[in-house]
């Protein structure tokens, strides 16, 4: 879930009648509430945002016979088409760059992609066939600043372990990457993809995590399974655990102690939000002390969040449905 460059419109995700469908929204118009259909896939439907506002769309992630297949659509083309043709919104959207084939060698751009990416190196995790039919964990590159792609393995992992999602620090020197549903996560230079730090939480913790960098203070939070963990952003030291989910309770026929969302940071940096799915509410934090201040129950199981500063909310997606809700918030 996240937000045009513009911030007038939403991207998000969801599961519909067995299918990953990737939707755009704009929830301040005067028309009819439209959530316009922009892919859908009967496997794993995956996008990302990229500084100069494209959409990545990767319809096949996180393995592709062939390696992924990703596409760029131009996030401003798309909130001007919503505000104009919605009901015609995939007929309007023609000549959308594309890009495959990835090979360990460095290889042109085309031509649409290379001036769609400009000036930016785009990176996205997943799995590439290497050695044959041998799919391994890779980082795919779309370098816009030397007009060329290829994909890089990520050898440090095992061949059976799934990269996550891809975090990148403020200031852009390096990304945090998570994998799959464990107990730690590893740190690259944004440069090279190279491993400069490893780290790890408790097994009990094991979860899959999700990283939150806050906006003035040299920390990262990242979400385990019960707690969240603060850490140092240069040094990867952890600074501290803060308890969020410490009931015991029942989710899918086990007795388990409930898992936490994301996490979001007021606009001044003094308060963080957390959401908890499995009791229906959002916890506040003092940054400072880490303690619990405030609790905003809400009527979903709120997973993931987004805070929306231009126009004073925090949007929520739910776990079970992936409806978008939102609430008002400084």
């Amino acid at each position: 879930m996240f937000l045009s460059p513009t911030g007038d419109t939403l991207f998000y995700r969801r599961r519909v009648d067995g299918l990953d469908v990737l939707y755009a929204f704009q929830p301040d118009t005067a028309r009819v509430e439209f959530h316009a259909q922009l892919a859908a896939s009967p496997t794993q439907l995956r996008a990302w945002p990229t500084n100069s506002g494209q959409l990545v769309v990767c319809s096949s992630w996180p393995r592709n016979p062939g390696g992924l297949r990703l596409k760029l659509y131009d996030m401003a083309r798309i909130s001007d088409l919503l505000g104009r043709h919605a009901g015609k919104l995939n007929e309007k959207l023609t000549d959308v760059p594309e890009i495959a084939n990835f090979t360990t060698e460095r290889a042109a751009l085309p031509v649409p992609v290379f001036e769609a990416v400009r000036g930016e190196q785009v990176v996205v995790p997943g799995l590439c066939p290497i050695d044959g039919e041998l799919q391994a964990p890779a980082l795919y590159e779309l370098d816009g600043r030397n007009a060329s792609s290829r994909v890089v393995p990520l050898k440090f992992l095992q061949q059976t372990a799934l990269p996550g999602a891809l975090y990148d620090e403020p200031g852009g020197a390096r990304r945090w990457l998570t994998v799959g549903d464990s107990n730690h996560l590893f740190v690259l230079d944004a440069a090279s993809h190279g491993l400069v730090g490893d780290i790890v939480w408790p097994v009990e913790q094991q979860a899959l995590a999700r990283v939150a960098f806050h906006p003035t203070r040299d920390e990262a939070w990242v979400s385990g399974l019960s707690s969240a963990f603060v850490y140092h952003r240069e040094t990867l030291e952890l600074l501290g655990e803060i308890t969020i989910e410490d009931e015991l309770r029942w989710h899918r026929g086990e007795r388990m102690v409930g898992f936490i969302g994301s996490v979001v940071f007021s606009q001044d940096g003094a308060s963080a939000l957390v959401a908890r799915p499995l009791s229906g509410d959002i916890l506040e934090f003092d940054v400072n002390s880490r303690r619990r201040v405030g609790r905003v129950p809400v009527a979903v199981d709120p997973l993931e969040l987004l805070f929306a500063p231009a126009v004073g909310r925090v949007y929520m997606q739910s776990l079970r449905n992936g409806n978008i809700s939102w609430f008002p918030y400084r």
